[in-house]
């Protein structure tokens, strides 16, 4: 390995390790081992907040399929991301113990390109009318005009997503 090379993956490393000492000890960004993962959460748990829903990440990662709950009301949240850098357009299989999703999508900019939110008796209507698994993987696809959010659930405009400074 050439040394210009080298010196990227141990700053690349380097900048993973810092991340991780400083969200291991926030209540937030502690958690799950998948960084994208938590900074799907934190987003999430933005958006939540701004909400009023008063959202907790869950502590214990191990459970069936969501990663806050929210105090106002008990809902248990899923939190899926994907970002630009994933070609494929498929992330995590979702799980069956959550009442509701929340998609993201981050774009080259490093912000929300899309945001989808969607309750469970929505999201299972709208995939058993398409004849469609109740446990997809999560889709870049879900977020298109004729995805799972825009039908059956709620796709965010862009002026939305800005409004609430999600990243």
């Amino acid at each position: 390995m050439n040394n210009n090379r080298k010196q990227l993956c141990l700053n690349y490393l380097k900048a993973r390790q810092d991340f991780l000492e400083v969200a291991n000890k926030d209540e937030v960004l502690h958690g799950n081992d998948n960084i994208i993962g938590r900074i799907g959460e934190a987003i999430a748990h933005s958006f939540l907040e701004q909400m009023g829903r008063r959202p907790k990440v869950v502590k214990n990662q191990s459970n069936k399929g969501y990663d806050i709950i929210c105090e106002h009301d008990n809902a248990r949240i899923s939190v899926k991301m994907i970002t630009s850098e994933n070609e494929g357009g498929c992330t995590s299989k979702i799980n069956h113990e959550w009442d509701e999703l929340i998609g993201i999508e981050l774009g080259d900019n490093l912000k929300v390109k899309n945001f989808g939110l969607i309750t469970k008796d929505a999201f299972v209507e709208e995939q058993k009318r398409k004849k469609q698994s109740l446990e997809p993987s999560f889709s870049r696809n879900m977020f298109k005009e004729n995805g799972v959010f825009a039908l059956a659930g709620k796709l965010f405009p862009k002026e939305a997503i800005n409004k609430y400074d999600l990243l």
